[in-house]
């Protein structure tokens, strides 16, 4: 997957009232294979996720840019392969562009969180993800896979979602 092919348009849409099984099926009718998640009236999505050095990437935070979100596990090697390909792509695009990693794991392990950045040598943050993000009812829906990439346009709507390994 190249990141020119996550920008494209028209883009279908659902509400993070919708279930999981409603996705599946409006993904299965029409053939697609990413279905972003947006609020309601296609409202931008609100969100806040810290980390461990009182690092905290939020909507307030990413607006007026592009946002890369990572959301990944610690363990997986693909999501480390993605976040390393992000950070090197990202770096050519800032101060245009936002990206961060947020963890799918338990908040006991937000201490470790620097080093797992440092490790992977990542220039954007890595943060945990909230209770609701992990129970698959936060603003970004159900995430059943890691790495998922989800793209926000400048005003915090999701634009595009990828999951697994990627080319950039």
């Amino acid at each position: 997957v190249e990141v020119a092919e996550l920008m494209h348009t028209p883009v279908m849409t659902i509400t993070k009232h919708q279930t999981a099984g409603h996705a599946r099926e409006l993904m299965h009718t029409h053939g697609v294979s990413a279905l972003p998640v947006v609020g309601p009236q296609g409202e931008p999505l609100e969100f806040s996720f810290s980390g461990a050095d009182q690092e905290v990437v939020s909507s307030a935070g990413t607006r007026g840019r592009a946002t890369l979100l990572v959301f990944v596990t610690t363990y997986d090697m693909t999501s480390q392969l993605v976040l390393r390909r992000v950070g090197e792509a990202i770096v050519r695009f800032v101060p245009r562009s936002n990206a961060a990693a947020v963890v799918l794991e338990a908040p006991s392990y937000a201490e470790l969180l620097p080093a797992y950045r440092d490790s992977l040598q990542l220039p954007f943050p890595v943060v945990m993800s909230d209770f609701a993000t992990l129970q698959g009812v936060g603003p970004f829906a159900d995430i059943q896979h890691v790495p998922t990439l989800l793209v926000l346009d400048r005003t915090g709507r999701e634009v595009a979602r990828r999951q697994g390994a990627l080319s950039l």
